[in-house]
């Protein structure tokens, strides 16, 4: 299974917004790999609960590195 952790939801100073909440997730080596940011901390609680949810289940979880064919979302 994956390893990697989602951090505590904390309160963050980001200029031009008021009370602004975010939290960071970790590698399985504890090295942090994206933050998200969030304008309430309700809204920042329940993305870094669902994420934390999505990692539990990961069977693997890479950081995205760009693929050697070309590549379209659509």
């Amino acid at each position: 299974m994956a390893k990697w952790k989602v951090g505590k939801v904390l309160s963050v100073n980001i200029p031009g917004v008021d009370d602004a909440y975010g939290f960071t997730v970790f590698t399985e080596g504890g090295a942090p790999i994206v933050n998200f940011v969030y304008p309430t901390r309700d809204a920042c609680e329940s993305a870094a609960k669902h994420i934390g949810l999505a990692l539990e289940g990961a069977v693997s979880v890479q950081p995205y590195r760009r693929p050697f064919w070309p590549y379209s979302p659509h």
